[in-house]
């Protein structure tokens, strides 16, 4: 499996790095057709004009690719590594409901 990181106004650190190829591989060690992943961190620079601060600035988007089928998630928040465990959370389900939906077409399959 193929993991891609990329940051947009934004480095990411080894901890990042390492934080998110962790979750991931967690994540994805039961699924063995996971192809790859594209996981894209960014940070926007934009100020609220009434509070002058930025507000839910951090963006975590992330591309899981099976075979036929792509699972897409995004989080928004201040803190980066709260964004990473919402990510994983957001698609783990999304693979969890594709695993589950797949382990309920198998005995259709198996009849015919």
């Amino acid at each position: 499996m193929q993991i891609t990181i990329r940051g947009h106004h934004l480095s990411i650190t080894p901890a990042i790095e390492a934080n998110i190829r962790c979750k991931f591989t967690e994540m994805t060690k039961h699924l063995d057709q996971v192809n790859s992943m594209q996981v894209k961190l960014s940070k926007d620079h934009q100020v609220d004009k009434r509070s002058k601060k930025g507000s839910a600035n951090h963006i975590a988007e992330a591309i899981v690719r099976l075979p036929g089928v792509e699972f897409f998630a995004q989080a928004t928040g201040d803190d980066m590594y709260a964004l990473i465990k919402k990510l994983t959370e957001k698609i783990k389900k999304q693979l969890l409901r594709y695993r589950k939906m797949q382990m309920n077409f198998q005995p259709m399959l198996l009849e015919a």
